[in-house]
């Protein structure tokens, strides 16, 4: 567009500046911002300035992200939406909290992704009880009724902290059927904390949704190897066969400078795959040091 003597308009670059941050290469975004500001005609457009917190929050860049919001002359609960979110994802919950009551504070009301973003603060930080509380409160303080991504957030959250009883207790009382991220999610606490009670009742609702994600399966197979069920096991790799499901191969994209390069597990074609590799290697060393013992994950046959 600039090329051709276009102008792009605030929306625009307001489409644009997230597909920067999907790509986790933030140079344009930053060009863009350099855009943004030195145009007087978007000074206060808050549409940008909402997605330029955003981009940068969820690339990780919290800083950045910080020095947006504060220069910001009026925010809304787009702007704290999307700070909250970026410091939850970092395992930065009390910030987050703190954040979200500044918000309320300036009497600028959330709205259900507000709460998504402050319950899954809580959850990705191990705040059980200021997740509870906000749970409870959200419909009685803010007139928000609990939708299905806001249990999945509790699932989560009572997952992570090992209350396997409070999480299977949101998945039976909830107005909602649970998804099969939500078995999933609970599954992989269960696994975690060595629940195959509550474990075994997560994979066979899990089962009967029928999931065409191949890392589902590999979940449930896991479990039941570390339980030594081994006849359910088979029967989980039979009904994987059956159903056509096949486990694609892990792949990263690698930042090589200019360009990003796909890498797949057990290539070698890759021209960089001897500095990946060595660059591997030296990671499991320090984990090694670390004294990081892996679980023995369950590869299915056929799955590659």
């Amino acid at each position: 567009m600039l090329l051709s003597g276009v102008e792009p308009n605030y929306v625009t670059i307001a489409s644009i500046l997230p597909l920067c941050a999907r790509v986790a290469n933030l140079q344009h975004g930053k060009e863009f911002h350099c855009y943004i500001t030195r145009r007087k005609v978007f000074e206060d457009c808050l549409l940008l300035w909402n997605a330029l917190v955003s981009m940068y929050a969820r690339s990780g860049k919290l800083v950045a992200a910080k020095h947006v919001f504060d220069l910001m002359q009026k925010r809304d609960e787009v702007t704290y939406t999307s700070l909250i979110a970026g410091y939850g994802m970092q395992g930065e919950g009390h910030i987050a909290i703190m954040l979200f009551e500044e918000m309320i504070s300036l009497q600028i009301k959330p709205d259900h992704l507000t709460m998504v973003a402050v319950l899954s603060a809580c959850s990705h930080s191990g705040l059980v009880i200021e997740g509870q509380f906000w749970f409870e409160k959200m419909q009685s303080f803010y007139g928000l009724v609990p939708r299905l991504e806001h249990f999945s957030c509790m699932v989560d959250l009572y997952g992570r902290a090992g209350l396997l009883n409070k999480a299977k207790e949101i998945i039976t009382r909830m107005p909602y059927k649970a998804t099969a991220a939500m078995w999933g999610t609970l599954l992989g606490a269960c696994r975690i904390h060595g629940n195959t009670d509550i474990g075994e009742w997560a994979a066979e609702n899990l089962l009967e949704l029928r999931p065409d994600h191949s890392g589902y399966y590999v979940l449930i197979a896991n479990m039941y190897a570390a339980a030594g069920c081994w006849n359910k096991l088979a029967k989980v790799r039979t009904l994987m066969r059956d159903s056509g499901v096949t486990k694609s191969p892990g792949c990263a994209w690698v930042d090589v400078g200019s360009v990003f390069s796909p890498f797949v597990v057990g290539d070698t074609s890759n021209p960089y795959a001897p500095e990946i590799y060595q660059a591997l290697d030296g990671l499991t060393e320090l984990m090694k040091d670390a004294r990081y013992v892996s679980d023995g994950e369950v590869l299915l046959e056929g799955t590659g």
